[in-house]
């Protein structure tokens, strides 16, 4: 595992893309993603924004292979590039008929956010034709011996990924179907 530079975000946005693109079932990222339109350059606007993000208030990390990459946010302050960064996601991605749907979105994920400090595992991908092969398990393995006796937060909405984040040391301390699927909130210290 090595830690993402700005020279990897092509790669890392590839990657992402790659991994979702296909994946239609009701989840975070579709409901993000507005419906209309060019789904892979909405797909792309999003990762693009999660990368920059990442850079800024956490870290990035991509696997030794470059198969696969996980997204952390260590803080969340405000700047005016990532209000920048929001606005282009708002208009590349979102849409404005879709905004006040992701804010009530956004505002539940708070609502369940632990209490005490924590750094969120916000996205991780493994290329589709690599996945299956262990690059995910190693890539989190790795990434959460960064962050030895740090409480680290994550949400998903499937039970395949909610399983494999039980498998790997989380524990469930929340669910729910608020939305239009379902979100388990774990954590891992």
């Amino acid at each position: 595992m090595r830690k993402a530079t700005s020279q990897d975000r092509e790669k890392v946005v590839a990657i992402l893309c790659e991994a979702f693109i296909d994946v239609h079932i009701p989840n975070s990222i579709n409901f993000v993603v507005k419906n209309s339109g060019n789904r892979y350059k909405r797909l792309k606007g999003l990762m693009e924004f999660q990368f920059d993000v990442s850079m800024l208030d956490g870290s990035v990390f991509l696997s030794d292979d470059d198969k696969g990459c996980i997204l952390y946010l260590h803080r969340t302050k405000f700047s005016f590039k990532k209000l920048l960064l929001e606005i282009k996601l708002l208009l590349t991605c979102i849409g404005m008929d879709n905004m006040l749907k992701v804010l009530k979105r956004e505002k539940l994920l708070k609502n369940y956010h632990p209490k005490d400090r924590y750094i969120h595992l916000w996205l991780m991908g493994v290329l589709p034709k690599n996945q299956g092969s262990g690059i995910g398990t190693k890539l989190l393995q790795e990434s959460l011996n960064t962050y030895k006796n740090r409480l680290i937060y994550v949400e998903t909405t499937t039970l395949e990924n909610r399983n494999f984040y039980k498998q790997n040391g989380f524990e469930i301390f929340h669910e729910t179907f608020e939305l239009d699927y379902p979100l388990y909130f774990l954590k891992h210290v």
